[in-house]
């Protein structure tokens, strides 16, 4: 295997791959990667953002309220 800078491998007496460690602030899409696979569980404040409205949303939203109160 061609090495990669930050990153290093472990083996363990039988030539078998157990660690491997990932210099994040080189390879910051490793962070992304893994929480895509969910390897890093989601803080609360993901949680509360996939809950929330989109940009769409929000400018429909906008819209209609703008509307209401520019009929008064």
């Amino acid at each position: 295997m061609a090495a990669i800078a930050g990153i290093k491998t472990k083996k363990n007496t039988r030539g078998q791959l157990t660690h491997v460690t990932v210099d994040v602030r080189k390879h910051k899409e490793v962070i992304q990667m893994f929480s895509d696979l969910g390897l890093i569980p989601k803080t609360d404040f993901q949680k509360r953002c996939e809950q929330g409205v989109t940009v769409e949303e929000a400018r429909n939203h906008s819209i209609k309220h703008i509307r209401s109160i520019w009929k008064k």
